[in-house]
């Protein structure tokens, strides 16, 4: 069977596109870092929130609730974060975490602190009741 023309033509385009997306996916890559079932999440307004906490060299972050579940993300330093069924854990740069909705913390002591000699910097992505 002769091949026409056209049809070499076309076979090298479409091995050109394939290349070309090939060579386009080895330029960037998605890795999920962390993924959380939410459940059912309550009808009602919501609003995403992205929050860069900065924590000073000995920073606590005293008790408190959460409104809503929420992704963590240690860009730099460490986090300690004590919690209120699972004891305490520190969380080093590149570490991911999850806080749910509520009190997760241990009442009457400091929810977190620095746990790092300079800055310590986390990323917060939280799913928020709308005020």
């Amino acid at each position: 069977m002769r091949l026409s023309r056209s049809m070499i033509l076309t076979s090298m385009l479409a091995t050109c596109l394939v290349s070309l997306a090939n060579a386009e996916e080895m330029k960037f890559k998605a890795v999920v870092l962390e993924q959380v079932d939410l459940g059912n999440v309550l009808a009602g307004n919501r609003v995403m929130r992205l929050t860069m906490l900065e924590l000073q060299p000995g920073a606590e972050i005293p008790p408190h609730t959460h409104k809503g579940p929420g992704l963590r993300y240690v860009v730099d330093g460490a986090i300690s974060v004590a919690w209120k069924d699972r004891g305490t854990q520190i969380f080093k740069a590149g570490s991911t975490y999850f806080e749910g909705a509520g009190e997760n913390h241990p009442p009457g002591q400091m929810s977190a602190k620095n746990a790092a000699e300079g800055m310590t910097r986390v990323v917060i992505v939280e799913l928020l009741p709308k005020e």
